[in-house]
């Protein structure tokens, strides 16, 4: 009798699940969607249900170096979403010490082999867990859009890089806002030939038909061949929204990922919290379409009876915030330039306090030195606009002829005032 109700309640489960069922029927080659993970579980359900939503036929996940329920995540998940698939890609690790960082390129690359030998697909995408493919018109797939293209056209999308000015787990709101970043990532056609993938842009064997979303060839910046060149740079019909801060909480958790083969414990290829800069931009889903894919996520995070496991994951992530939290003192104090960087912009009560102790004790110890307290008021001016007034002001009794110190000074008192 148990097993009998137990196969009813599945059925059940399968009944009020999304069904994603590609383009296929049309004897379309199915798009194959490829990422990486590290202790990511409480997002995998998100991300895993937009790219379905939006018609990609098959998505493989690997995860490495995990020590958060990922697993049980993804076989909740995977229970009613066979074209979904995880993998441990920790045999990697067994590999000589070089080998090891380039995880992402041996498992791409991998795939890759995997799918020309297979047959049957027409494009692959490397997306992390972060990054969500964004077509302007949530009515469009991702079949309807490379419909519009040329088989072989190799394809690159800029990135929408978010503010991290959400409220902490929030999921993917209808007014999306960031600054548009000149790198990209590529969807390409299976058969394109490349000498060696990279993170943006692959180093292609040939000349292959490589565009923009508004069919513009791409061109690259002379300072950086993976980023689009600036007469070039525009938010288009589709494009890359980069969640790489969502909120204030979660930034200074994802921080303490720190980065592969790197002992020190927080990620240092981060540049804090950003600001909108000349390139904001800010894109409105259609309220219609916004609620038609609201709903499909709630119905497949029933469906999938993954609510009990991501509330393990969310755990996870409020505990390695403590975690990072704690931290603070022993590596602002150690290494000030490399933290600040990283916590620039991040206006956390906690991460204030601890920066502006460490400021305070160099000052202390440098009582004299009107450049440094003129770069620590700077500094403190993304997180605490009084303390940076306060540090300016003794800058000023020291060198008051000085031009940065005066202009910065007279700056940070208009933004006091004005609350900005």
């Amino acid at each position: 009798m148990q097993k009998l109700m137990n196969i009813i309640k599945k059925l059940i489960n399968r009944s009020t699940t999304p069904s994603f069922s590609g383009e296929n029927a049309a004897g379309k080659g199915k798009v194959k969607l490829v990422a990486i993970a590290k202790d990511e579980a409480f997002y995998f359900p998100e991300w895993i249900h937009h790219h379905l939503f939006f018609g990609f036929d098959e998505i493989d996940i690997f995860i490495n170096r995990t020590s958060d329920n990922s697993s049980d995540v993804l076989n909740k998940i995977c229970e009613s979403y066979p074209q979904v698939k995880w993998h441990s890609a920790d045999w990697i690790d067994k590999c000589p010490g070089e080998a090891k960082s380039q995880i992402q390129f041996i498992v791409y690359n991998k795939i890759w082999d995997e799918l020309l030998k297979a047959g049957g697909y027409s494009h692959i995408f490397f997306l992390d867990i972060d990054e969500f493919w964004i077509p302007q018109n949530f009515d469009v797939s991702i079949h309807d859009f490379i419909d519009n293209y040329s088989p072989d056209d190799v394809i690159s999308f800029e990135w929408l890089n978010d503010l991290g000015n959400l409220p902490a787990f929030c999921a993917l709101p209808q007014v999306l806002e960031g600054n548009l970043s000149p790198l990209v990532k590529t969807l390409y056609p299976v058969n394109t030939k490349i000498k060696e993938l990279r993170h943006h842009v692959a180093l292609f064997d040939g000349n292959p038909h490589h565009i923009l979303v508004d069919g513009n060839e791409f061109a690259h910046r002379k300072s950086l061949i993976q980023a689009v060149r600036e007469d070039l740079q525009s938010l288009k019909d589709a494009f890359i929204y980069h969640r790489a801060h969502r909120s204030i909480e979660e930034y200074i958790s994802l921080l303490y990922r720190g980065r592969p083969g790197d002992e020190f414990p927080y990620k240092t290829n981060r540049h804090g919290l950003p600001t909108p800069d000349p390139h904001y931009n800010k894109v409105v889903i259609d309220e219609k379409q916004y609620a038609k894919y609201k709903a499909s996520f709630s119905a497949f995070n029933s469906g999938t009876q993954v609510s009990s496991v991501s509330q393990k994951a969310k755990g996870f992530v409020l505990a390695r915030l403590e975690q990072s939290l704690n931290q603070l003192q022993q590596y602002v104090s150690s290494d000030y330039i490399t933290m600040m960087q990283m916590f620039r912009g991040v206006y956390h009560h906690h991460v204030v306090a601890e920066f502006s102790k460490q400021r305070a004790k160099m000052i202390r110890q440098n009582p004299d030195n009107f450049r440094l307290m003129r770069d620590l008021a700077i500094d403190a001016s993304s997180q605490d606009i009084h303390e940076a007034i306060r540090i300016m002001e003794m800058a000023y009794a020291l060198n008051p002829d000085g031009p940065v110190i005066k202009q910065k000074l007279s700056e940070f008192k208009h933004r006091a005032a004005s609350g900005k």
